[in-house]
């Protein structure tokens, strides 16, 4: 088996985990690549260094070291190459994760193809304005709220079959089912089983009682505008918690399920319920 290894250097215990991943892989009989900025640090441990054009069709598996945050960089690659992706948390927070630091003997396990893997739908976002059309794909979800603090914006979600619903929020978060129980939890939203295929639309902070979650058939494509403002219109959208894109009242957002999907690895008897409330138990 050939493994991408994508580790966060910048976390304290992830240098050390990948060390020890890399050796029990490699003890396995694994090719491992990584790549350029992370190759001075491993040099010195038999590994090839990862590019898309030259071996990324060699690749079979792609494995991040760090937390939630580095799996859903990882991720990325892992849609751009088309292959499954599995976790390693090296961190405090690793719901999304599959394995923690002392749980790399499963790796061996994952070496002689003893795994199984979980399709996750994929949000896609275009961003039209003036005469361009940006494309992004998000694992978890994509923001949409006004820039500053304290600001409230009126932004209107309209449904493929024509029906408006307004929102005057702090914003508003559209989640994938794997998303539901990052930011969208936060906001008072629903779990959705991960396997499942629907999109939850979640305000943040409405400034109105009725304004709840709301979950839509993955097939159901949703257009975002700003609606009006008191003051000059000054919307941003996040995908997956990146840099802001500004969209102006004029833009238009077009939400629908991504045609990719994000393959999740899965080792042994790991239960998503019990992983879930741990995960909850984590956070009281």
């Amino acid at each position: 088996m050939n493994v991408l290894i994508i580790p966060n250097l910048d976390k304290k215990n992830s240098a050390d985990c990948t060390k020890r991943a890399l050796r029990i892989l490699q003890s396995c009989g694994c090719q491992v690549y990584m790549q350029e900025q992370h190759m001075p640090y491993f040099a010195n441990l038999n590994v090839t260094q990862f590019s898309m054009e030259e071996n990324g069709a060699l690749v079979d598996m792609v494995i991040s070291v760090g937390g939630d945050g580095t799996l859903m960089h990882s991720a990325v690659t892992a849609i751009q190459l088309n292959k499954p992706i599995i976790g390693i948390n090296s961190g405090r927070l690793g719901f999304l994760t599959e394995l923690e630091a002392d749980d790399l003997d499963y790796l061996k396990f994952l070496a002689q193809g003893h795994f199984e893997i979980q399709e996750r739908m994929l949000l896609h976002v275009t961003h039209y304005h003036q005469d361009e059309a940006d494309e992004y794909t998000a694992v978890n979800d994509i923001v949409v709220c006004r820039s500053g603090v304290s600001t409230v914006a009126d932004i209107d979600v309209v449904l493929s079959n024509g029906f408006i619903t307004s929102y005057r929020a702090d914003g508003v978060i559209f989640a994938t089912p794997t998303g539901s129980t990052a930011y969208s939890l936060s906001a008072g939203g629903p779990v959705v089983y991960a396997g499942m295929e629907a999109m939850v639309v979640t305000p943040i902070c409405p400034h109105s009682m009725f304004s709840r979650s709301m979950i839509y058939s993955a097939e159901e494509e949703v257009t975002v505008q700003g609606k009006y403002l008191n003051n000059s219109m000054e919307l941003y959208m996040t995908v997956d918690g990146q840099e802001g894109v500004r969209v102006n009242l004029e833009d238009r957002l077009v939400i629908n399920k991504d045609s990719r999907r994000l393959k999740f690895v899965t080792i042994g008897e790991r239960n998503y319920y019990k992983k879930l409330y741990k995960y909850f138990l984590d956070r009281r």
